[in-house]
This record gives C-alpha cells, sequence and structure tokens, in this order.
C-alpha cells in the first residue's frame, strides 16, 4: 500500500516539474528579448508633447540599429552623455555629415552641398527651436561620422542635444516603433 501512494504521487511530482520547467524557459526567452530585440518603456515628462504624453507606453526596438541606419525625424530613446542610467525620449533630427545651425527659430542643415530648412510635420507650425548652453543662435555645428542630433518635441521644455551636445550612436538603444498604451493612441509610429 505504502508503494500505491508513491506512485500516485509520481504525476503530480511531474507536473510541478514540467510547470517549472516551462516557466524557467519562458522566463528566459523572456529576458532575451528584453535584452536584445525589444522592450517596453514608460513615457516621463513633457518633452516630447503634444506627440507624446507622461505615462503612455511606447515599444522600443533593438535589431534594426546594426543593419540600417538612423534617420532624420525617427523617435529614439537614448542615453545622455555621461550618464548611461537615465533614459530619453528624443526625435533625431540631424545625421552624420550634416553641418547644423539654429537661426531666428529655425533649423538649418547644410549636408553634401545642398542647404535646407529642416521641415518638422510632427510640429505645430508655432514652436519656435531656441538655441541651448551647446548649440548657440547662428553657430554651426559639424556632425562627424557616428554622431546624431536629437531634440525634444516640445523646444520649449527639452533636455536635448541643444544642451547636452551630440549623440554618438552607441548611445541610441533602439527606435521607438509602437505606442500601446493609451487605447485612443494605439499604433506604429
Amino acid at each position: 500500500m505504502f508503494n500505491m501512494k508513491k506512485e500516485n504521487n509520481r504525476p503530480i511530482l511531474s507536473f510541478f516539474l514540467e510547470l517549472g520547467e516551462s516557466l524557467f524557459s519562458s522566463l528566459i526567452v523572456l529576458f532575451l528579448i528584453y535584452k536584445f530585440v525589444a522592450m517596453p518603456e514608460v513615457v516621463h515628462g513633457a518633452s516630447m508633447y503634444p506627440n507624446f504624453d507622461t505615462g503612455e507606453r511606447i515599444l522600443m526596438e533593438k535589431v534594426t540599429k546594426f543593419f540600417k541606419p538612423y534617420e532624420r525625424g525617427e523617435v529614439v530613446i537614448l542615453n545622455p552623455p555621461g550618464n548611461a542610467n537615465i533614459d530619453y525620449l528624443k526625435r533625431i533630427v540631424a545625421l552624420p555629415g550634416d553641418i547644423v545651425k539654429i537661426q531666428d527659430c529655425k533649423v538649418y542643415i547644410s549636408r553634401y552641398g545642398e542647404k535646407f530648412e529642416l521641415q518638422e510635420d510632427y510640429l505645430p507650425d508655432s514652436v519656435c527651436t531656441d538655441s541651448g548652453s551647446f548649440f548657440r543662435e547662428g553657430h554651426s555645428v559639424r556632425l562627424f561620422d557616428d554622431e546624431y542630433l536629437v531634440f525634444g518635441d516640445n523646444r520649449g521644455n527639452s533636455v536635448d542635444s541643444r544642451y547636452f551636445g551630440v549623440i554618438k550612436a552607441s548611445n541610441i538603444q533602439g527606435r521607438v516603433i509602437f505606442r500601446f498604451w493609451p487605447l485612443s493612441r494605439v499604433g506604429f509610429l
């Protein structure tokens, strides 16, 4: 009789072992996805208003940066120079090779001899891009290989490249590709 009880417990023990294995495997897979593929982020602060609001949930992917260069206008998550413990949500406004100048509330770019005013359809017409402690009104900044300028969409309330300078590609964690909260604003970016 004692042996029968042991045999009756084996299916239960087997079930819990399989459940533990599945849970452990799932956690490893989720960790690997989170670490190397994509991760959710919560927007904090008003620096990207009106396009992103505090409390919104977004998804950042980390893979395409290895085979597709960043483009002007993309929203990225980055670590500011000298601070790997903080994440900033910003928009890329200038690329390696650009010469950039802020003048009269506008951003001007010279690239391969072509000069143009940066068209930012994602901003209201009334937005003024002021200079900052790094980026002075009327002075040009040349971006070298692997350097980017990032600005917040809320130009009057954003600590960005105008204050902390150029960003190396290694400071950029990845592209923001999807907003999943609030439900009224769900969609790919």
